[in-house]
This record gives C-alpha cells, sequence and structure tokens, in this order.
C-alpha cells in the first residue's frame, strides 16, 4: 500500500480497526464459571501495523528501564520531515521468571505508546461480554454447533469468543447473560494491562538505542 502523507491520513490509517483474528481476549473479572472476554492486541500486531503504514524506515522504538521493573516506551514516527514522539510506561507481568516478567514490561510499554497514536485504541471502549470460562484450566469455552463444549486454547486467546465484533470500531455488541446480582464483580476497565507475547528486547535493565525500523 502507497505511504499516507498528511497528518490525518496517517492517524486514519494507524487507527483503522483490526481483523478479528488479529485480537487476542483476555479474561477480566471471572464468577463461577463465567469471566468478562477483554480484547487486546499483542506487540506484534502493533509492530506489523506500523511496518505496514509507516514504513521500515519511519518508526522507531527506544525503551528505558527504571528501577521497579517498568519500561519507558519512545514510540516514533516519521510524517513527511517531521518526528513525532508518544510516550507511555509499561509495567512488568506477575510470571516467576524475571527475564519474562521484562519482556512483558517491554510489550506493555510499547502497547500503550501505540495507543496515543490510535492503534487499537477503539477496543478500549469496547463493553466487554460475558462468556463460559473454565475456572481450572483458566480458559474460556466456545460451544460448538451440536450443543458440545471445549476450551479455545488458553486464557489469553488469539480465537475470538463467540458473538465478537471486536473488529469493528464504535459498534454495539449483544453480551451474553451476566451472572445473577448477588454474584456480580464490578470488571477492571484497566483494559490496556496485558499479559503479552514475548517480545525481543534488552533484559539487562540498559536504555536500548533508537532503532530505525
Amino acid at each position: 500500500m502507497s505511504r499516507p502523507v498528511s497528518h490525518d491520513q496517517v492517524m486514519e490509517a494507524l487507527a483503522a480497526p483490526f481483523e478479528g483474528n488479529e485480537i487476542r481476549h483476555k479474561p477480566g473479572v471471572v464468577s463461577g464459571s463465567r469471566a468478562l472476554a477483554i480484547p487486546y492486541l499483542d506487540a506484534r500486531a502493533i509492530q506489523d501495523r506500523l511496518d505496514e503504514v509507516m514504513g521500515l524506515a519511519h518508526w522507531q522504538d527506544e525503551y528505558e528501564c527504571l528501577p521497579d521493573g517498568s519500561v519507558i516506551c519512545r514510540l516514533r514516527i516519521r510524517v513527511g520531515e517531521e518526528w513525532i514522539t508518544k510516550v507511555d510506561v509499561g509495567g512488568p507481568s506477575e510470571q516467576p521468571d524475571e527475564g519474562d516478567r521484562r519482556k512483558a514490561a517491554f510489550s506493555d510499554a510499547l502497547k500503550r505508546a501505540a495507543v496515543k497514536f490510535g492503534i487499537g485504541r477503539y477496543l478500549h471502549r469496547q463493553t466487554p461480554q460475558w462468556l463460559d470460562f473454565d475456572p481450572v484450566r483458566k480458559q474460556f469455552v466456545r460451544h460448538s454447533q451440536n450443543g458440545g463444549g471445549h476450551s479455545n486454547g488458553g486464557g489469553n486467546s488469539k480465537a475470538a469468543p463467540s458473538g465478537g465484533g471486536y473488529g469493528t470500531p464504535r459498534r454495539e455488541m449483544n453480551s451474553r447473560t451476566e451472572p445473577r446480582a448477588e454474584h456480580r464483580l464490578e470488571p477492571k476497565r484497566d483494559f490496556a494491562e496485558t499479559r503479552p507475547q514475548s517480545q525481543s528486547g534488552s533484559q539487562n535493565g540498559k536504555a536500548l538505542q533508537p532503532v530505525s525500523r
């Protein structure tokens, strides 16, 4: 595709909705055998969008590790002769391995900075759905056409839950029945906090230098 040349064209292209198979889901509030399916993007989907819209040489990311394990991401895109920078901080995961926690912080920082350019921002306006959930396996349960149920392969799943709609911005979604009122928990609204896939990056606490894409 041809690269957009104006600020408005760049923002429109970056903010375009993603295909359903590019959107992952994680369980939010769990209530018995039901859970809120919260949509999110992994770091690779964001990198692919930046490559597609900006081209390899027109975006850069730089990271700085903080003492508490958080990571600062400075994400830059080039529009014409101007470099525009957005900055945000990502937090580590709760994984037992220190390297995995650091990788999660890098990915979280990138995703938070990318939202400031409009990438996947519409997902934060979607209403999560209550879906069947296996609390033992920590997996959503999808139902086949013959009425049988099966797990979709993990709590943080790339497969869209039944009754999706996350691929279309500002679209009203048909939620399934929520748990009975006396068992209902209030969902967390911070949809940007995720458990991303591993991403390459420094794990030794040193800042990374900008790298042209």
